[in-house]
């Protein structure tokens, strides 16, 4: 009964997410103002970007099943979840495949993107902490839904791989208002080439997060050190859509989902392999 009740509420989170961003990100958009130069827009984007997370929440005490609300609560503070193992592949896999890319893209005789993030970053390191914990707060409230509730959801009926892939559609779609507002990486990369390259990176990325979250048992806080990492590689390594390098990345993540998902397919078929066995 609780299950049932629990994929009904599938359409009530998607709908909660959508509505609570969009709400905030469509006015921003049709503001046509930088909303880098607000502070208002500023805080309206960063705080749009919570509509994931505000929905797991809210669709969780709908279930009312204290159990399942206690569960979802240590998911997200439980550092014993986090394997020993783990906390060396959060912290390197991002840097290192930005570092081969990189890497990659001087044998090829191609130029190096330079950041002016990390520039900012050394010249004011008093704001260091404070973008950190920004970053950690948005990746939490993201995570808390797409990994939280609607990959433990869709991952019961559908398995990691295939509902890996679903949240990271689901996700670009969630992305839209952002084309459209101006400042935001998404509106400078358009709809062309890049808009393709940023759907593989979006639904890779989801395949990446399933990995460490399962990796994990189901660690919300492992998905959400692992997303903050990849802010921060993104940024220091210079963000450049429309470059060779982050094309090279991009291919790069590709590579490592399709092993992640191959990874999934065996995993699933000796787990019910052994569940075979052990019921003969």
């Amino acid at each position: 009964m609780m299950l049932h009740s629990s994929k009904k509420h599938i359409p009530i989170f998607l709908i909660l997410s959508f509505a609570i961003s969009w709400a905030i990100w469509i006015p921003v958009a049709f503001s046509r103002i930088d909303y880098q130069s607000s502070p208002y827009l500023l805080a309206a984007v960063l705080v749009g970007a919570f509509g994931p997370g505000l929905a797991a929440i809210i669709v969780n005490y709908i279930d009312s099943d204290l159990l399942q609300i206690s569960e979802f609560r240590q998911r997200i503070y439980d550092f014993k979840r986090i394997r020993p193992a783990w906390y060396l592949i959060i912290l390197v896999i991002w840097p290192v495949l930005h570092g081969i890319a990189i890497g990659i893209t001087t044998l090829i005789g191609a130029p190096i993107p330079e950041s002016g993030f990390l520039a900012e970053l050394v010249s004011q390191p008093n704001t260091i902490p404070l973008v950190v914990f920004l970053y950690f707060l948005q990746a939490m409230l993201e995570e808390l839904g797409w990994r939280g509730y609607l990959q433990d959801k869709l991952g019961q009926k559908l398995g990691p791989s295939l509902s890996s892939l679903l949240i990271g559609l689901i996700h670009n779609i969630w992305y839209l208002p952002l084309f459209w507002v101006v400042g935001t990486n998404q509106m400078k990369m358009g709809f062309g080439s890049d808009f393709l390259i940023f759907i593989s990176f979006v639904i890779t990325s989801s395949v990446i997060s399933a990995w460490c979250y399962y990796g994990n048992r189901r660690s919300l806080m492992a998905v959400t050190l692992l997303r903050v990492i990849g802010k921060l590689s993104f940024d220091i390594f210079g963000y450049s859509p429309s470059t060779t390098k982050h094309f090279v990345f991009v291919l790069l993540t590709v590579i490592g989902a399709g092993l992640i998902l191959i990874y999934f397919q065996i995993s699933s078929r000796k787990s019910l392999s052994e569940t075979e066995t052990s019921s003969l």
